[in-house]
């Protein structure tokens, strides 16, 4: 039985679609075949000394990949996950309208800005 190390797991909203190995990119409804086929393993390595195996658990709605190497009981691939890149937005200082410089000019002071 061959066996792939999971390095990177692909989300959406819906949950994982793709799984990353050190080979390749695999579909995660080809990863659930292999799993269940019981040909090819795939699992996680958590530690430098333990690892982890992904299993395929079924639910009313479907089928999943599944992997846990801490005892909580939550699915752990979700951490290994791609992050966004998290940026700063830049926003526009707004602009004096023609309206509040005529009323500084005529008034001689300047209009609070929001």
């Amino acid at each position: 039985m061959t066996e792939h190390l999971i390095e990177y797991v692909a989300r959406d909203r819906t949950g994982i679609t793709a799984v990353v190995t050190t080979t390749s990119v695999i579909d995660v409804d080809t990863v659930i075949q292999h799993i269940r086929s019981g040909h090819t393993g795939y699992y996680v390595a958590a530690d430098s000394w333990k690892r982890t195996p992904v299993r395929s658990m079924s639910f009313i709605g479907g089928t999943y990949l599944f992997a846990n190497w801490d005892g909580s009981k939550r699915n752990m691939l979700h951490d290994l996950a791609f992050r966004s890149p998290a940026g700063a937005v830049r926003t526009e200082e707004p602009t004096e309208t023609r309206f509040a410089r005529f009323l500084s000019a005529v008034f001689g002071r300047r209009l609070p800005q929001p």
